[in-house]
């Protein structure tokens, strides 16, 4: 199960350049060296990421040429609302897709395993998620990197990068395994996890983590296939990765009845599958970024900086991971297993309509990003805008959608359990009226972000995880399971409207371009 987080396996390396401009050019480094380059990077990133064109050879299929051949002409010249759906469409398909397994994988573990089964992921998995967030590390540092060198025309470099990215998807297979298997009922035992829930979520997180380093490799190995051109790849794998999980998990909880063992096992060996078809790009003779034995060489610059370009993007999936875990204790705190389970239903649906958001964001950036460093901050502005009315569109569908038959969509994950499906039903309509307010965070974060202004979307992320928590443990005490409910939504109301401030700020003075 891949929850929340798996959208970000296709996550572009242009969002995190803000995080990279203050960095210090340092001997050895591989860093851009200061705000002043800013401008040439936005241009150069989004060119290597999207507009890279050749023809490879797929799995013995034939030839594929990437569809993204945008041209710096067209990126300034043509519509914005064309570019917009050039972007977005193949990343909200491959979001959707993920997001259709995702409830798929709920639905069975719902009605084939029941209350405790939801409860016991909903326990284990924000622990089992770290595996996706190094991944996400690795993959955000390391394309980052991969995609300035090629812009400054040194594979040689590049190849360098994706050699060491691999060495460490290794090392962080092997810490986390064994961590994992020793330290997992501790973990859930900090939680607050009692049976029968803790033995079932450690028997999930034991397999989850023997076999995670295959979600570590997808995570950073997806990204950076998509950053080397192949956005079109990535999607078909992400696809097939989703069909298989969808047929395991029928196999190993249906058919064979192996339950939490079943789910994990399921996720895993769609997670191998997934890792071996993008790292096969990586290992073909005659690709500028092959993984030899020479670059696998471990270089203490490479290293450093991929762990100091990839943290953004660790901490930000850290965020969900303590926000699912925050949830979990104030529930748990209440002494409502129910509750637990009823949150996961909850944010199998959410997570649908998030991917949604991060396919938008993900469309907009590199055309912010791009045109920002091209100084019309007219089409900046126009591309946000679009951002903002489709995230509002999209999440106006899904209130309509949980406010007019919330039953519809709870009765998918449970099986004929009253209490269960009743709570479910109070806590999606006391929680999901924040919908509209979290899918425009995320846009306007990874806009402030293309327009260098990173501090802007440090608060909007960043703060955010201080403000849950604080409001969280407030209105857990104050109105019991209802505060825990609305928590998450009244925070995400305050920093909307802290967003909107800034971005009113903004429109009353020129946006200043990096020289």
């Amino acid at each position: 199960m891949l929850f929340l987080f798996c959208g970000n396996a296709v996550i572009s390396l242009d969002v995190l350049i803000a995080f990279i401009l203050d960095a210090e050019q340092n001997e050895g480094s591989l860093l851009l060296p200061s705000k002043k380059r800013f401008q040439a990077s936005c241009k150069s990133a989004a060119k290597t990421n999207w507009a890279h064109s050749r023809c490879i050879r797929i799995f013995g299929f034939g030839f594929m040429t990437s569809a993204f051949e945008t041209s710096d002409q067209q990126l300034v010249e043509q519509p914005v609302f064309k570019l917009f759906l050039r972007y977005s469409l193949p990343t909200i398909a491959a979001m959707l897709v993920t997001g259709i397994y995702v409830v798929v994988d709920g639905i069975f573990i719902g009605h084939f395993i029941g209350e405790d089964g939801l409860a016991a992921i909903m326990v284990a998995y924000p622990i089992g998620s770290v595996l996706y967030a190094l991944g996400n590390l690795v993959g955000m540092g390391a394309s980052s990197l991969v995609s300035i060198k090629l812009g400054q025309k040194l594979p040689g470099a590049a190849q360098k990068i994706v050699g060491n990215a691999f060495l460490l998807c290794l090392l962080m297979t092997f810490l986390t395994s064994v961590l994992g298997l020793f330290f997992a009922d501790d973990l859930l035992h900090s939680l607050g996890a009692k049976e029968p829930i803790l033995s079932m979520a450690s028997t999930y997180l034991r397999w989850y983590f023997a076999l995670g380093g295959f979600a570590i490799l997808t995570m950073a190995f997806s990204t950076l296939l998509r950053n080397d051109g192949q956005p079109k790849l990535v999607t078909g794998i992400m696809i097939l990765g989703g069909l298989l999980n969808i047929v395991l998990d029928w196999l190993l909880i249906v058919v064979i009845p192996w339950e939490l063992t079943g789910a994990a096992i399921a996720t895993m060996l769609s997670q191998a599958v997934t890792a071996a078809l993008c790292l096969q790009h990586f290992f073909r003779n005659g690709t500028r970024l092959k993984i030899t034995l020479n670059s696998m060489l471990p270089s203490a610059a490479v290293l450093r900086d991929i762990f100091q370009i990839g943290t953004p993007g660790f901490l930000m999936y850290l965020y969900l991971s303590v926000v699912l875990t925050f949830h979990n204790m104030a529930f748990l705190f209440l002494g409502s297993t129910v509750h637990v389970a009823a949150y996961a239903i909850v944010s199998y649906v959410e997570a649908f309509f998030y991917l949604v958001f991060e396919g938008i964001a993900l469309g907009m950036q590199p055309i912010t990003s791009f045109n920002f460093g091209a100084e019309r901050i007219d089409r900046v502005k126009e591309s946000r805008n679009i951002a903002l009315a489709s995230t509002i569109v999209i999440a106006a569908l899904g209130m309509l959608l949980v406010y007019v038959s919330p039953e519809l969509l709870v009765a998918a994950f449970s099986s004929h359990n009253p209490v269960l499906e009743e709570t479910a039903v109070e806590g999606m309509q006391l929680y999901f009226w924040g919908l509209p307010l979290e899918g425009m965070l995320l846009v306007g974060a990874i806009y402030f972000q293309s327009v260098n202004q990173a501090s802007v979307a440090n608060w909007l992320t960043g703060g955010k995880l201080i403000l849950i928590a604080a409001v969280l443990a407030l209105f857990c005490l104050l109105f019991g399971a209802t505060g825990v409910w609305i928590s998450l939504p009244v925070t995400a109301a305050a920093l909307t409207i802290y967003m909107f401030w800034k971005l009113k700020q903004q429109a009353g003075q020129q946006i200043i371009v990096a020289n």
